[in-house]
């Protein structure tokens, strides 16, 4: 057993580009979603001991964190704290995209069918997912994007996604690669956290407009490098690129490198398979450091993390909230940004301090949409919540959503209201699949925000 298991793992080793004899520090990840809330930023990176495999920090207080200017001057930033393993603790959000043009069918590895051999990595990787707070995603791509299952925890539904990929026929079969990782961010946006997109191809781009007709959905749009490097760079997303066959789009390489990720190479099921568990747990032990960001006016800003003699940079985008942002942190800022804050808290005032005249539901407003929020009169029996039309309460933009993802049950006599999910929610930060309301309840469906409400006087519950 351990005479297969080294070579196996020194040849997932050697194809990362990983090379052992000497310690690394890489930073993985840059989460810009407090930014605008509290100013401050997560980094995450992995450590590297001599063999390549990942190892920890003896002492955190080594850490530096720097802005860097492109003329070489650096500023040093202020850490605010530094977790182990924080990816473990909090749960990683994976989108698995896999692959399902012709050649997948056609070409074979190991004696199998490429689309076979990935379908069991996949599977493989899948059973092994063993944390309860990890969420799975499945997509595949050809000509077409499809999304196979939700990005969720884990469940009986992501097997049967899995065994959903059907042949493409002969206009199915072009490699939208770059189109599909752009939109694979965009499934994953949503979610918090640390979050990776685990793309498996074998081949190249090779998008359907290189037939000579206009794509059936996207007509003559084409997507470009840039534009992949600019979706996950702005949402802070990890791609790592998984190739099989001879071969390899060397432009997704470099994506996944710009984007903290790495790129490997199998030549074998077994391979394959420890690989997807390689990046897993490559992942799990990763560190988040949260520190103090700087107002800038770039869009893009570079930082460098430093630990005893080791060195490595990233990028991460800054949205400005108000308008084009400003040669420096002028006081007409700090006013304009106050006066802004003034009139949302107002707003917030009015629709709370509001009294009901019967029990609601309110979706709150969440990441970069400053949209106002939407209110429901539980008026029925049932009053379903889902990302479907002809729900209740629809709510758009949160893939994790699915139709009828969840109902409210009215009941009468006792003047209750009780939500209800197959999948699992959060009220008051708690888990629950049920729950039985109480006025000023929060609940998270899938990373969307809604506060159930109810005057006082019309509770019998108020005292349970």
């Amino acid at each position: 057993m351990i005479k297969r298991i080294i070579p196996l793992i020194l040849s997932i080793v050697l194809s990362a580009g990983i090379t052992a004899g000497a310690d690394s520090i890489d930073i993985t990840q840059m989460d810009n979603r407090s930014l605008l809330l509290d100013g401050t930023m997560d980094v995450y990176f992995l450590y590297r001991g001599a063999d390549g495999s990942p190892a920890e920090i003896d002492n955190s207080e080594k850490l530096s964190l720097f802005k860097a200017a492109e003329d070489g001057t650096r500023e040093e930033l202020s850490i605010k704290a530094v977790e182990q393993e924080a990816p473990r603790l909090q749960g990683i959000s994976f989108l698995l995209l896999i692959d399902n043009s012709g050649s997948m069918h056609e070409e074979k590895l190991g004696g199998k069918p490429r689309y076979e051999t990935a379908v069991y990595a996949v599977d493989q990787f899948l059973q092994e997912i063993d944390n309860p707070n990890d969420r799975v995603g499945i997509a595949s791509f050809n000509t077409y994007y499809s999304k196979l299952s939700d990005v969720n925890t884990m469940s009986d539904e992501h097997t049967i996604a899995l065994g959903s990929i059907q042949t493409p026929g002969q206009e199915e079969s072009y490699t939208e690669l770059y189109r599909s990782i752009v939109l694979a961010g965009q499934q994953l946006a949503p979610f918090g956290g640390r979050r990776a997109i685990i793309v498996l191809s074998d081949g190249e781009n090779y998008p359907y407009i290189n037939s000579g007709k206009s794509h059936p959905v996207y007509g003559n749009e084409t997507v470009e490098p840039d534009a992949v490097s600019k979706e996950l760079t702005e949402e802070g997303i990890t791609l790592y690129a998984v190739h099989i066959g001879r071969n390899h789009d060397r432009q997704l390489d470099n994506l996944a490198a710009a984007s903290g990720g790495r790129s490997f190479s199998a030549d074998n099921q077994e391979i394959l398979k420890d690989i997807y568990s390689l990046i897993r747990d490559e992942i799990r032990k990763e560190y988040r450091v949260s520190f103090s960001a700087p107002y800038v006016k770039d869009e893009v800003t570079r930082v460098s993390l430093a630990y005893d003699n080791l060195d490595t940079e990233a990028v991460y985008f800054t949205p400005h909230f108000l308008a084009d942002p400003a040669t420096s942190f002028q006081p007409l800022i700090l006013i304009a940004i106050a006066i802004a804050a003034g009139i949302i808290l107002i707003l917030l005032l009015m629709a709370w301090e509001k009294p009901v005249s019967g029990a609601e539901l309110s979706q709150l407003p969440r990441g970069r949409n400053f949209s106002p929020s939407t209110r429901v009169s539980l008026t029925q029996d049932v009053t379903v919540i889902g990302s479907g039309n002809n729900d209740d309460m629809t709510i758009a933009g949160n893939p994790g959503l699915k139709t009828r993802h969840a109902t409210v049950n009215y009941d009468k006599q006792e003047g209750t209201y009780t939500l209800i999910s197959d999948n699992e929610f959060r009220v008051n930060n708690k888990l629950k699949r049920q729950h039985r309301l109480r006025s000023g309840d929060v609940i998270d469906l899938e990373g969307t925000t809604i506060v159930f409400d109810k005057p006082m006087e019309d509770s019998k519950d108020k005292k349970s």
